[in-house]
């Protein structure tokens, strides 16, 4: 049965790191950890709509964290002498108690992004812009900045028809199955006068050969060697 995964959720652990870091002692804390980390998340998110953020790694302990934000407007998400990040580590620290810092690192090549161009997509369709133009110009700046391939679909009314339907547009190729293959992916909701349209961006960056993995044999011959 053919089933639909996560690109970026498949490939963690192997070709991604874990966007989340964190150690829980009991399976209770665990779970209160997780939930916590979804908290946290959507309080970023609509702290800092749409600013232009890819990435949110979050990590934490019982009575402390840190946040880091890799984003393309560093200057807008700071605001003048960190005000915006100060009062949003003191609204995390009134809502989790826990004493959080947030880091901010500049994304140079936010076209590779697939979170950014989403954003970018939902916010020209909000503006009633032509979906097929506004999709076509983001994946040819795409492809600019040397991407190997690109996949945009769009569904739900669009250009307000009655009967939804969903488009692909696809350029060069996404090898989703190929697990070597370094894909960004990322869903958003585009909020419209006539509903909710679906966008999902996949950008394939490349294909990486990594050394192949250790065996036993190779780990007991390092252990030899260290004594």
């Amino acid at each position: 049965m053919w089933q639909k995964v996560n690109p970026v959720g498949m490939r963690v652990g192997t070709m991604k790191s874990w966007p989340s870091e964190w150690y829980a002692k009991s399976k209770r804390m665990g779970s209160d950890f997780f939930v916590e980390d979804i908290q946290i998340r959507n309080f970023v998110d609509k702290a800092f709509p749409r600013a232009g953020i890819s990435k949110v790694i979050v990590r934490k302990t019982q009575k402390e964290g840190e946040i880091i934000l890799f984003a393309s407007k560093v200057g807008a998400l700071m605001g003048k002498n960190w005000e915006k990040i100060k009062s949003v580590e003191q609204q995390l620290k009134d809502k989790f108690h826990k004493d959080f810092k947030i880091n901010v690192k500049e994304v140079r090549v936010p076209e590779l992004s697939a979170r950014i161009m989403a954003e970018y997509i939902a916010t020209q369709i909000e503006w009633r812009m032509p979906y097929r133009k506004v999709v076509k110009q983001t994946i040819s700046k795409i492809m600019e900045k040397g991407a190997d391939g690109v996949k945009v679909q769009i569904g739900w009314r669009l250009n307000w028809a009655d009967i939804a339907r969903s488009e692909h547009f696809i350029e060069w190729r996404v090898s989703l199955q190929t697990f070597r293959s370094d894909i960004d992916y990322y869903y958003l909701q585009a909020m419209t006068k006539y509903g909710v349209l679906g966008i999902k961006v996949r950008i394939q960056k490349g294909t990486q050969y990594n050394a192949k993995k250790k065996t036993k044999k190779d780990v007991m011959s390092m252990v030899t060697n260290q004594d």
